[in-house]
């Protein structure tokens, strides 16, 4: 009985001392993914000819036991959804896979075994759970000027609550007291709701963006209002595109206005040239009808007067 309790009272003091040093070193495991907690045993025993009995607790909860007699699993125990491979007196891999996760499972478990009547203590493992966030959106209120705009970002169904930040023209940071931020869980359900909202004086296209830096799934996600064109800028544009077009109007007629000139003068030329080019008055139409009819009486058969 005292051996029992001394073996008892060593398994606690190595889990209690394991669990200080490695509470830094937590695995993250996602809602509705499944996560693998790792575990080997690399001790100077021959575990495949012994009486093996293992353990993976939940804090001080035992969720799964498997007991081998040479090699051949016996019995296994299990509490929820865990796995643990069977060929593990060879491997000594005896990494369990843990599915259908909940908030609840974030804690720190450990890997027991006992071969014959030694309790050893083989690991701890840190779990910590998470969840993405979804749904973003960012809404901006109509402008009026002389006012301060409203912007409002929206998140949730994600874990834990991340840091949220809001970037002005893709550079610039607003002023902390502009941004007021509610964060609150969903209901029936430890997962967040978050909105922030951001109250400054900025022009109507100015580009506003909210970001989420979730640090446990090292994720960040940007969500953008790009705003709209000022009115000014559209009158600009507008009075632009109308002496534009003026010009190009401007510069049509000029150009059809000189084409028309040097076809008339082309036509004077080449009439000029026609006539500098007859001479005298035979290319005239007269003299062509003169000697058409002088042809026509030498052609007239001769009569006797």
């Amino acid at each position: 009985m005292i051996t029992v309790m001394e073996n008892t009272y060593v398994c606690a003091l190595l889990l209690t001392s394991l669990i200080m040093s490695q509470a830094d070193e937590c695995i993250v495991g996602v809602i509705g993914e499944n996560v693998q907690l790792p575990c080997i045993y690399d001790g100077v025993k021959n575990m495949t000819s012994l009486l093996l009995s293992s353990e993976w607790k939940r804090h001080v909860e035992v969720i799964h036991t498997t007991n081998w007699t040479k090699q051949q699993e016996d019995t296994q125990n299990v509490s929820r959804s865990t796995t643990v491979s069977s060929s593990v007196p060879n491997s000594g891999d005896f990494i369990m896979v843990l599915r259908g996760k909940r908030l609840s499972d974030a804690r720190h478990y450990s890997f027991h075994l006992k071969l014959q009547e030694n309790c050893i203590l083989v690991c701890t493992v840190c779990l910590t759970v998470a969840v993405h966030f979804s749904n973003t959106t960012v809404l901006r209120e109509n402008i009026v000027n002389g006012e301060k705009t409203l912007l409002v970002f929206n998140t949730r169904g994600g874990f834990p609550a991340p840091n949220i930040y809001w970037i002005i023209n893709h550079t610039q940071r607003p002023p902390k007291t502009t941004i007021i931020t509610y964060v609150n869980t969903l209901p029936k359900s430890q997962l967040y709701n978050i909105t922030s909202v951001l109250s400054i004086n900025i022009s109507p296209d100015t580009v506003i963006a909210c970001v989420i830096d979730n640090d446990m799934l090292n994720e960040m996600l940007t969500t953008t209002n790009y705003g709209v064109k000022s009115n000014i800028e559209d009158g600009w544009l507008s009075k632009y595109l109308w002496m534009f077009s003026t010009v190009l109007c401007v510069v049509v007629f000029l150009l059809v206005a000189a084409s028309l000139c040097y076809q008339r003068k082309l036509d004077r030329d080449i009439k000029r040239r026609k006539h500098f080019s007859c001479g005298d008055y035979s290319c005239s139409e007269e003299n062509k009808l003169i000697v058409m009819d002088m042809k026509l009486w030498a052609s007239l058969p001769e009569t006797d007067v």
